[in-house]
C-alpha cells in the first residue's frame, strides 16, 4: 500500500513540475538529433569550451557537448529531469566534464560560459535577452534552437534545422 502512495505522490509531483514548465515558457521539449548536432556546430563547441544549457532536460545538449571535448554545464529547475540527466551523465565516457544543477539560470553564474544553448517559447525570448543581458562576457555565444530574439538579428544561423546563434553582449 505504501508503494502505491509514493507512486501517486510522485505522479503528482511531476505533473506539477509539468504544468510549472509550460507556465514559465520552457516545456520539455526534446531538441531532435539533427538541431544537437547543428547547435554544437553553430557554437563551435570543442576542447577548451564552457558550455551551459539553459533548462537541460535530460541532457542531450550535454552529453553531446562533452563528446565534443567541452566543460558541459545544464541547469534545470525539474528535479526529475535533473536525476535522469545526472544518471545519463554518471554512464557516458565523459562524465567527468558534465554537470548538471539543479538550478534557476537567473541565479546562477553565467560569466565562464562560453556557449550558451537555449530552447524556449517565442513568448519568452525577449525576457531571455533581458536576463542574459551583462551577465555573459563578450563575446559569449548564445545558441537558439527554433526561435528568436525580437528585434536582433542572428549573426550566424542555420535554417535547415531552425538554429539561431548571436554574439554577446545582447
Amino acid at each position: 500500500m505504501t508503494f502505491c502512495w509514493v507512486f501517486i505522490v510522485c505522479g503528482l509531483l511531476r505533473s506539477a513540475f509539468f504544468i510549472r514548465s509550460m507556465y514559465t515558457g520552457a516545456p520539455s521539449v526534446p531538441s531532435s538529433p539533427a538541431a544537437v548536432a547543428a547547435m554544437c556546430e553553430l557554437g563551435d563547441v570543442g576542447p577548451g569550451k564552457n558550455v551551459y544549457d539553459l533548462g537541460s532536460g535530460a541532457g542531450r545538449l550535454l552529453l553531446a557537448a562533452a563528446a565534443r571535448g567541452a566543460r558541459a554545464v545544464g541547469l534545470e529547475l525539474d528535479p526529475f529531469k535533473v536525476f535522469e540527466s545526472r544518471m545519463l551523465a554518471w554512464s557516458s565516457p565523459d562524465k567527468d566534464r558534465i554537470s548538471v544543477l539543479w538550478q534557476d539560470f537567473r541565479k546562477a553564474d553565467l560569466a565562464e560560459a562560453d556557449v550558451v544553448f537555449v530552447y524556449l517559447t517565442p513568448g519568452k525570448m525577449a525576457g531571455l535577452r533581458a536576463a542574459l543581458k551583462g551577465r555573459l562576457k563578450p563575446g559569449a555565444l548564445v545558441v537558439s534552437n527554433s526561435f528568436v530574439f525580437p528585434g536582433l538579428a542572428p549573426f550566424r544561423a542555420d535554417e535547415g534545422n531552425r538554429v539561431y546563434g548571436y554574439r554577446a553582449p545582447l
